[in-house]
């Protein structure tokens, strides 16, 4: 999708903020932020002992960080191909350090990782004979559904739209094939899946915006990314000027509502029926993951 006549960059922010200012009047007026789930909810489960879920989320936790640590430390760097923001085209680069952390896959997965820290320290206190503090009661089922939502978002968008278009343009797409790459783009929705079975947090409707809010604070910071840090944009589609923009905007802060519900259904399944959550959990990560590089035919 090109540019038009007029640049979409203002009409694109309008969205945008109008798509904020509902999304926190929505938080404000739903008692998300007031009322706290029990204790037990958020630091124990129903499925495994303590021990065992405190071991599962602090592996998680370390997973993030090695996995965080190892594309922003790695000297060898990664290429990409970027939309460039000045001459609107899209080039290859090579890109070395932490600032391969700026795209929303990074972002996301390291909002997984706190999250398994936050509800990991709930389970270690619960263990210690300790009272969890409210802020962790409140934020832990936040978190997790909010990266739960963020990571269905970003394995989809990977798997159906950025490996066919890269492929469709002759691009290589053996960088979104490696070890962490699969991890972050696939192993994500697994553990978040996983979690969900074993947690005994539960999803709530009034917790719908957060996931749109975080989206907005990443269109936020790939503006900014792009203008005044590195001059690109890491996904083409994100570039607010173009003549669609306003559409994609709109719809991808649509689907991270809607992938929130997904979360909130497979919760409701899962709380009816053990088994019916697992093969749930399975299919749709089956269903949406792509670990093998497709040729290039």
């Amino acid at each position: 999708m090109g540019y038009g006549d007029r640049d979409k960059g203002p009409d694109t922010a309008i969205l945008t903020l109008l798509f904020l200012v509902f999304s926190l009047l929505f938080i404000s007026n739903s008692g998300a932020l007031e009322t706290s789930q029990t204790q037990y909810q958020v630091a124990t489960s129903e499925v495994v002992p303590d021990a065992a879920l405190l071991a599962f989320r602090f592996a998680c936790c370390i997973l993030v960080i090695v996995t965080l640590g190892w594309v922003a430390l790695n000297p060898e760097g990664s290429s990409d191909f970027p939309l460039y923001f000045k001459e609107r085209e899209v080039r290859p680069r090579d890109v070395v350090g932490p600032t391969r952390l700026a795209a929303f896959t990074m972002w996301h997965f390291a909002l997984i990782g706190v999250s398994f820290a936050v509800s990991g320290a709930a389970t270690w206190i619960h263990s210690s004979g300790g009272t969890v503090p409210e802020w962790i009661l409140i934020s832990s089922p936040i978190l997790f559904s909010t990266s739960f939502a963020s990571a269905i978002l970003v394995t989809c968008v990977i798997t159906f739209q950025i490996v066919p278009d890269n492929l469709a343009k002759g691009l290589p797409v053996d960088r979104l094939f490696t070890w962490y790459e699969i991890v972050m783009h696939n192993g994500n929705v697994a553990l978040m899946g996983f979690s969900l079975l074993v947690n005994g947090m539960h999803v709530e409707w009034s917790f719908i915006a957060f996931p749109t809010v975080f989206g907005i604070a990443y269109v936020a910071w790939a503006a900014i990314y792009a203008n005044f840090i590195e001059g690109v944009f890491i996904y083409e589609f994100m570039d607010y000027r173009k003549r669609g923009a306003p559409l994609i905007y709109l719809g991808l802060l649509s689907l991270q509502a809607c992938f929130f519900v997904v979360v909130l259904a497979l919760d409701r399944v899962a709380e009816w029926s053990t088994p019916a959550g697992v093969l749930l959990v399975i299919a749709l990560t089956w269903r949406i993951s792509m670990v093998r590089e497709p040729s290039q035919g």
